[in-house]
């Protein structure tokens, strides 16, 4: 019988693939609507973050940093080290960024 663990790491990781699918969607074929593919990812990971009080990193930015989840804050965080910078969004702010082509995930060479 599968562990609650195991399923809330699949849960996770399935939201942080459709999170990233769905910010490559919105950029490759803008006509179609991510709105709530986003919210609910991002919603999804911020629930599990807070359930198990952790941050969680969600992806690699391009060209270099990432992206976290911070559940004390229950905030989104953009760390860009190489010019020194921390961004800090709410679910909305970083959706709205992310459909305006900001925070794009690096996407692994094939």
């Amino acid at each position: 019988m599968p562990s609650v663990e195991n399923n809330a790491t699949d849960f996770l990781s399935l939201a942080k693939q459709q999170l990233v699918h769905a910010i490559i969607q919105a950029k490759t074929k803008p006509y179609l609507p991510v709105w709530g593919e986003l919210f609910t990812s991002l919603r999804d990971i911020a629930r599990i973050g807070r359930q198990r009080e952790e941050n969680i990193m969600l992806y690699l930015l391009q060209p270099t940093g990432s992206m976290w989840y911070l559940y004390k804050e229950n905030r989104f965080h953009a760390d860009l080290p190489d010019p020194g910078i921390s961004i800090s969004l709410s679910q909305k702010q970083l959706i709205d960024a992310l459909l305006k082509g900001s925070f794009s995930p690096k996407i692994p060479s094939a």
